[in-house]
């Protein structure tokens, strides 16, 4: 009774906490699935903690991917249990709490195999801060229990990171030093509000609840100006003079942006599909097969989404540790699975400009 108060707010938006549907997925594709699960186990290392590549004897580690990561591992668990990706998810998460900075951050790690420590670096604070909070919440799910304390006190300090880069129209900005509000960032932390109020509720954490479920509704409130009637796309950014970028010139950003909220943006745009699908195709620069799928699922016809998900499972097929990053395996999972695995849906009504 209590989430339900809590989450009134975001409900009557039209906005979930969790996702009630169980995938499925064909026997002769789980194949794939599992071989992108041996590409997830290869990258963790003996502490727990995920590196992007897990060949060779350098090591590069960027959190945001390694959450992604998690969630993967967790998802196919919901398929199919299997008590050691748990385990593996759960070292992750412990890595990840006792690598955080005083503030709540966590930056890059690179170096070797031996020898590796923080570059001082971050792509990002708030969707760092944000997938980790759905991979702690997707964890407890997992377990039906609570996390350890040490994971718990780390999400509160995830959302108080979250907090420091919110702007006083709700909207997050990538980090202190790089004041710029991006659409993609925002679906993530949306994402990570919702699921992190979920979270807190669950462990009796009710005032992080209800902060949390104020920042997503913030967010949700603050995205309504990205969409433009006159351009028919969404903007990838917002400055802080108030300007945003839009356009559909380029794969990346402009055309990831849209799979973005082509995939988690509520209402669906079909006409948007179509326009990004005259423009871009799978594969496109930063614009792997993966994200098209993960829109489609929403937007498109019964025979594109077939299409593109032969499309992912036969790239799935191909990838190996030697060829391809974590994050390429680790979202080809949650695409194919799908359900449950998605990020919650993000109500954007209206448009409050015509750029």
């Amino acid at each position: 009774m209590i989430l339900k108060r809590l989450l009134l707010p975001l409900l009557l938006l039209g906005i979930t906490a969790g996702k009630n549907a169980v995938g499925e997925v064909a026997e002769e594709d789980w194949a794939a699935i599992e071989n992108g699960l041996v590409i997830i186990r290869q990258c963790q290392m003996a502490d727990g903690m995920i590196r992007i590549k897990g060949d060779g004897d350098s090591v590069w580690t960027v959190p945001y991917v390694s959450n992604f990561a998690a969630m993967a591992l967790l998802a196919a668990n919901n398929l199919r249990p299997n008590p050691q990706d748990v385990h593996r998810v759960e070292r992750w998460l412990s890595w990840y709490a006792e690598n955080q900075e005083p503030d709540g951050t966590i930056n890059d790690r690179t170096g070797t195999v031996a020898s590796y420590r923080s570059n001082g670096r971050r792509d990002s604070t708030d969707a760092y801060a944000a997938t980790f909070l759905m991979a702690v919440r997707r964890y407890e799910q997992a377990i039906q229990g609570r996390p350890a304390l040490k994971i718990i006190q780390a999400t509160r300090m995830a959302l108080r990171a979250i907090a420091t880069v919110t702007q006083p129209d709700g909207l997050t900005i990538a980090k202190p030093d790089y004041r710029t509000k991006y659409l993609m960032d925002n679906i993530e932390v949306y994402g990570g509000l919702t699921e992190g109020a979920a979270l807190f509720e669950s462990v009796g954490d009710r005032n992080e609840a209800r902060k949390a479920c104020q920042m997503a509704a913030r967010i949700a409130a603050g995205l309504v100006g990205f969409w433009s009637r006159k351009d028919g796309c969404y903007a990838v950014a917002l400055d802080m003079k108030g300007k945003y970028s839009a356009g559909l010139e380029k794969p990346y950003p402009h055309g990831l942006a849209q799979l973005f909220a082509l995939a988690h943006v509520e209402p669906r745009r079909t006409e948007l599909w179509r326009e990004v699908r005259k423009r871009f195709k799978p594969g496109d620069k930063g614009m792997p097969v993966e994200r098209w799928l993960m829109a489609a699922s929403r937007c498109a016809s019964p025979q594109e989404q077939q299409e593109l998900r032969q499309a992912t499972l036969a790239a799935m097929h191909e990838f190996t540790v030697k060829t391809v990053y974590v994050d390429r395996p680790a979202l080809a999972i949650l695409a194919i699975i799908d359900h449950e695995a998605r990020f919650p849906d993000l109500p954007i009504a209206g448009s409050l400009h015509d750029k």
